[in-house]
């Protein structure tokens, strides 16, 4: 009889050890996987990430410039040209050119800015091509939307618009803008050009 009651205490005792242990393990391994991090986290934070890298617009001056789309870079100008500007960079192969299309407002008014910056091999061959596109009826290095490079709705054609130039070592620069919607004033437009300009040194790459 005594020894009945002492196997159950036994058993009940050891029951209750078992329980207590489990239950503290249990525990244990809960405070050591502490709080889960949001599952969107890293993604979010990868998101803002690529969003702060990305530059659309610029503001060199009075205007402010948004890029229409990505610069064209290539090294065939000749390809890239028309007229007498083709075929002189034919024969004087160019090193570089990059070409940008941007918008901006003037005085309530939305214009198209072509921006094109050519590397020739040396300041002389660069003074010659400025030269030559600065000639009128010579031709030039063609905008992104006259040779299809770039689709905007409603583009007005800006190689019939105003005009402006650089040459800043062996960098030459070109500049095109026109009003859309038929728009027309000159002098405005001029001011564009002429800050446009200013853009060559971020289209370049600094």
């Amino acid at each position: 009889m005594l020894a009945g009651i002492g196997l159950l205490a036994v058993a009940v005792l050891a029951g209750f050890v078992w329980w207590l242990v489990r239950y503290d393990l249990g525990g244990a391994h809960a405070d050591v996987g502490g709080t889960p991090a949001p599952a969107d986290a890293a993604a979010t934070a990868t998101t803002e990430h690529t969003s702060s890298t990305t530059q659309e617009t610029t503001g060199v001056g009075e205007y402010v410039f948004d890029s229409a789309t990505a610069p064209d870079v290539g090294t065939n100008c000749a390809a890239v040209s028309y007229g007498d500007v083709r075929d002189w960079l034919a024969e004087h192969p160019c090193d570089r050119v990059v070409r940008g299309l941007y918008e901006t407002s003037a005085g309530g008014a939305r214009a198209l800015v072509s921006v094109v910056v050519v590397t020739m091999p040396d300041e002389r061959r660069a003074a010659e091509l400025r030269a030559l596109t600065d000639t009128t009826g010579a031709g030039n290095v063609s905008d992104m939307v006259r040779d299809g490079s770039a689709e905007i709705d409603d583009a007005p054609q800006v190689a019939g618009g105003q005009y402006a130039s650089d040459v800043t070592g062996t960098d030459v620069t070109i500049v095109e803008a026109a009003f859309f919607d038929g728009h027309r004033d000159g002098t405005l437009l001029a001011d564009v050009t002429d800050e446009a300009l200013l853009l060559a040194t971020e289209l370049r790459g600094g």
